[in-house]
């Protein structure tokens, strides 16, 4: 069950349990319709009754092996940097007022 279960949250892209289980129904079906997970009614019908802290629970050896890194599209560059101007202290010169 655990097994089926991973491959279940592997094809819906690794999402938390708490998106996952409601989804659980839906995958089942379309899954065993195209050939790619046969499961017993047995294990079917536990994996339909689930709570999203069960799957939680049951996905938790494998969410520590794959950690994943944020998906950004942001790379580092220097364009940005040299058209903001940037006044350093010695830059402000003139109506500085001075302590005698």
């Amino acid at each position: 069950m655990t097994g089926a279960l991973k491959e279940l949250r592997e094809v819906a892209g690794c999402i938390c349990s708490r998106r996952l289980q409601p989804f659980l129904p839906e995958l089942v079906e379309v899954l065993a319709r195209k050939g790619r997970l046969a499961l017993s009614a047995e294990v079917t019908e536990q994996l339909l009754a689930m709570s999203p802290s069960t799957v939680d629970r049951l996905l938790r050896p494998y969410r520590r092996q794959v950690r994943r890194r944020g998906m950004s599209t942001t790379k580092p560059g220097s364009l940005l940097k040299r058209s903001v101007p940037i006044r350093t202290f010695s830059d402000w010169g003139g109506g500085a007022a001075r302590i005698p």
